[in-house]
Order: structure tokens, then C-alpha cells, then sequence
């Protein structure tokens, strides 16, 4: 009967060491930890007109802004010089559709 129980101890402790390399020791590691990570708050373009002036506020500087109209005709692009600006646009009585870097917004020119 002793002899059944000390291979049964081998047996077990064959068992827990194989166990364990399965692991690959990560239980024991604390590498695992993970750093929070940081969400970055987008910020959005802003575009408007008023008084036949375009205001534009939060531009990505070096993008344009594509002037089209309602059926689709490019008449103008103005370049972004910085984040806030303003561009006075001498544009006839219309409704238009003024792009820039994936903003998109219909405006009305009085």
C-alpha cells in the first residue's frame, strides 16, 4: 500500500510540472498587465456662411474646401491656411455644398 501512494505522488507532481509548462509561466508573469489606453476625442470641422463670408473653425490646416453646387459642379476650392479663418466667397444667391476633409454641409448663400 505505501508503494501505491508514493507513485501516485509522482504522478501528481508529473501532472502539476506539465500543467505548468502549458502555462508557459504566465500565471507567474506580471507582464500581463495592460495599460489603459488613451481615446482620442475627434474633432470636427465646422463650416458656415454668413453675409457671403465662409467661417470655418476646427479645419485640418493643408486640406481644401471643395465650393460645389447643387448639381454637382466644382467652382472652387480654397485653401485651409489655418484652423480658424474666414473666406469671403462673392457667390451668386444659390444653395451649395461645401466639402472638406469628409465634412460635408449644404449651405444656403443669401
Amino acid at each position: 500500500m505505501q508503494h501505491n501512494f508514493g507513485c501516485m505522488k509522482r504522478i501528481a507532481g508529473v501532472i502539476v510540472f506539465l500543467m505548468v509548462l502549458s502555462c508557459g509561466f504566465s500565471v507567474f508573469s506580471q507582464d500581463n498587465k495592460k495599460e489603459p489606453v488613451a481615446m482620442e476625442e475627434q474633432v470636427v470641422p465646422e463650416m458656415y456662411v454668413h453675409e457671403n463670408k465662409l467661417y470655418i473653425k476646427n479645419a485640418p490646416v493643408g486640406k481644401k474646401v471643395e465650393v460645389i453646387t447643387i448639381i454637382g459642379n466644382k467652382i472652387r476650392e480654397i485653401p485651409i491656411t489655418a484652423s480658424e479663418d474666414v473666406h469671403v466667397l462673392n457667390l451668386p444667391r444659390a444653395m451649395y455644398i461645401f466639402k472638406m476633409d469628409g465634412t460635408i454641409r449644404k449651405i444656403v448663400v443669401r
